[in-house]
């Protein structure tokens, strides 16, 4: 299936897919671009962005590609970079055992811009997130995969460049400043988290638990099928080359989100969108914005992963400078709208941290074992109350797209 994604469609029954935004229209109909990214962020928080600058076909076969040689290399080739081998959240991170009671089997690797310390990882006078986010890269053997690391760094600056680029269009979709974007984001310092990740189909989960899995997906939530929403980020880009990804819009339902670029034969059962980047709200916006553009729920399916096969997807996610509070678009004082569930007074970049800390424990174990235990407890009553309220707002969204069925 090849078909492109409704791209014009705003009426009710518009959200049985992803809204999408064309790039191209900036330039031929700006009018249209803005009219098509404020309704996709209002009314589904996820976008697909066809035309983005930087991320033709072939670039993403090619990046694809190289992704793909890594993650089909041997496993004591991939375990030499590891991520627990440094402080910093980068490197190759194995799957969990697949009796883990988890619905994905997903092996990963974390990269950023490679960067000189700041200073040691245990130096408490300097922030955790100075110590957490700021390092070098650890890298794969080059000989062996000589494409792999320039290639990323390619992907990451495309990356980057159209983060900002975006990032100063919505905040003018909200009829503020465009300055302000800046405030929080810059070129110079970025703060950023960048994944490679690596599903696997329903073949890597033990047969015995595969019934149950597939009942977990079949219902709206679970604990176990990983469904969340990004809180740090303003904003989460990706690419992908298989179906899995799903998102809550509409009524409150499971869509399923295309894929950006084919990499292989046969039916995918979603549409294939060439050149696209998929573009969710995070937490951090849904802050900025007051709730104007609502985070939105998502997870990977899978079940949706063909039988043998695998999913990679490669999410970027841009976060804000994390001294000081955000202080909400075209407001002069911190904001004290409680829907957003952001509480004003929070450690931004401890918050960050602890959430990968959560997400990597073979990291923090052996560096940061002592930080994550004083974190914990507020990221996560954070990550509650940020998930709490956009599902809130999702609900709210719910209730619009029921007014305007019946009213049509």
């Amino acid at each position: 299936m090849s078909d492109k994604p409704n791209n014009t469609n705003h009426g009710p029954d518009s959200l049985s897919e992803i809204p999408s935004v064309d790039w191209l229209d900036l330039e031929r109909n700006r009018d249209k671009f803005f009219k098509d990214l404020r309704y996709a962020l209002e009314e589904c928080g996820f976008l697909i962005l066809t035309n983005a600058p930087g991320f033709k076909d072939e670039f993403q076969q090619r990046v694809f590609t190289e992704v793909r040689k890594f993650f089909d290399s041997p496993m004591d080739f991939k375990q030499a970079s590891s991520i627990e081998n440094s402080p910093y959240v980068r490197g190759y991170s194995s799957p969990r055992p697949p009796d883990s009671g988890r619905a994905q089997v997903i092996e990963s690797f974390q990269y950023g811009f490679d960067e000189a310390p700041l200073c040691a990882h245990d130096d408490e006078s300097q922030p955790i997130h100075e110590r957490f986010f700021r390092g070098p890269n650890t890298w794969p053997d080059s000989e062996r995969l000589p494409g792999f690391k320039p290639t990323l760094n390619e992907l990451n600056s495309a990356y980057h460049r159209l983060t900002l680029q975006l990032g100063e269009l919505i905040v003018e979709s909200l009829g503020e400043d465009p300055a302000e974007f800046r405030q929080y984001f810059n070129l110079d310092e970025p703060y950023l988290f960048a994944s490679l990740n690596h599903n696997f189909s329903m073949d890597a989960i033990l047969a015995d638990k595969r019934d149950l899995i597939r009942d977990e997906y079949a219902k709206f939530s679970s604990a176990v099928t990983g469904a969340h929403i990004d809180g740090p980020p303003f904003v989460a880009l990706l690419i992908n080359d298989r179906p899995g990804l799903q998102v809550v819009a509409g009524e409150g339902q499971w869509m399923n989100a295309p894929v950006t670029c084919r990499t292989a034969e046969g039916e995918y059962n979603v549409p294939v969108v060439p050149g696209s980047v998929v573009v969710n709200t995070g937490g951090s916006l849904m802050h900025l914005s007051e709730g104007r553009y609502s985070a939105t729920v998502h997870r990977v399916n899978t079940t949706m992963i063909p039988d043998g096969d695998t999913r990679i997807s490669m999410p970027y996610f841009l976060l804000p400078t994390m001294q000081g509070d955000l202080i909400p678009f075209g407001k002069s004082g911190a904001s004290t709208n409680d829907d957003v569930g952001y509480n004003a007074g929070r450690n931004r970049g401890a918050n960050a941290a602890a959430n990968l800390m959560r997400t990597y424990p073979k990291l923090t174990g052996r560096w940061w074992e002592k930080e994550f235990a004083a974190l914990r407890t507020a990221q996560q009553q954070e990550e509650v109350a940020e998930t709490e309220a956009a599902f809130k707002l999702a609900a709210e969204r719910g209730d619009r797209f029921q007014e305007k069925l019946s009213g049509s």
